[in-house]
């Protein structure tokens, strides 16, 4: 294991410029494999930044702790408020808390479902109930919401099992939801229904956030979106710009996930102030680090689109 000092040589070594008690107690505090390492490129480790200056990594981190900080509230709120939407919504169509009804009835998208995606969608669906069953299994000891049904020898209802679900379980419960419950939620949050697949680029929606909100939630490096999984954000892309006339939105950088935040806000009831907070905080981050930072660093991170798409996202915010 290398001392402090060694790993300050090594940086000089690599063409860092770094000395002093200063950028020494810094890098302890934001650390070598966590600083240097994991902001020494953009994306994909083959894309390493110019970096010349201890300073400018110290900018980066800074950059996405405040980046964090600012979503972090947002995101927990959203997620809340998003499972009781869809929870609201599954309990009317199937008329019952008790998970089992709830399979039968309502987590029955294979009925909608022609031939050849019928297979896929009974076989999520089966996925489904092991997830629930494992959630119980590793639940029950450990949080109150389970063990007290548990305890009494009650059906866990679905609204306690929403309390330990992750959100890739509930997007897996969503996707196996019967379409009139999907058109259903849909509906209520007021998004578009006609000429345009609502259902679905919610589905894309949730697993877009999902990648977001783990990401903040476990410290890992946001700005360069290197936590993005899965495909499908085209089609949430073209619902913002549908919905809001943001162009060129492919969830590639940190800002196209901004605008998708404002937007759930505003579909799920926030105020406009709360839109508005979260749209300027992120435009006063931004600003501030193009300051900070050298531009060929910068903008490998924020895109030449970005003040249209936020003009765009504070444009649908005031037609709210």
């Amino acid at each position: 294991m290398a001392t402090i000092n060694a790993l300050m040589k090594h940086l000089r070594a690599n063409g860092i410029a770094i000395s002093g008690t200063t950028q020494k107690k810094k890098l302890r505090r934001i650390g070598y494999y966590h600083g240097y390492k994991g902001y020494r490129f953009a994306g994909s480790s083959t894309n390493r930044l110019p970096l010349t200056d201890f300073g400018e990594i110290v900018a980066l981190h800074d950059f996405d702790m405040r980046l964090k900080a600012l979503f972090y509230e947002y995101l927990m709120s959203i997620e809340t408020a998003l499972k009781n939407r869809v929870l609201e919504a599954t309990l009317e169509h199937a008329g019952s808390p008790r998970f089992d009804i709830v399979y039968r009835k309502s987590l029955t998208a294979y009925k909608c479902r022609g031939k050849d995606a019928y297979k896929d969608a009974w076989s999520s669906r089966l996925r489904l109930r092991t997830e629930v069953d494992q959630l119980i299994a590793r639940n029950h000891e450990t949080k109150a919401v389970i063990r007290h049904f548990r305890d009494k020898d009650l059906d866990i209802p679905i609204w306690a099992l929403f309390e330990v679900m992750t959100l890739g379980n509930f997007g897996a419960f969503y996707s196996c939801l019967h379409d009139d419950v999907k058109r259903r939620i849909c509906d209520d949050l007021g998004m578009p229904s006609h000429n345009f697949d609502s259902p679905t680029a919610l589905k894309k929606a949730i697993f877009a956030f999902k990648d977001l909100r783990n990401a903040v939630a476990h410290n890992g490096v946001i700005i360069d979106v290197r936590f993005r999984t899965g495909r499908g954000h085209k089609s949430v892309g073209n619902l913002l710009k549908f919905e809001m006339g943001a162009e060129g939105v492919g969830f590639n950088e940190i800002t196209d996930y901004s605008l998708l935040l404002v937007y759930l806000m505003a579909k799920l009831g926030f105020t406009k102030t709360e839109c508005k907070q979260l749209l300027q905080g992120y435009r006063e981050i931004v600003e501030k680090y193009r300051a900070a930072l050298p531009y060929n660093i910068y903008s490998q991170f924020i895109g030449t689109q970005t003040r249209s798409k936020l003009d765009a996202a504070n444009d649908f915010i005031r037609s709210l």
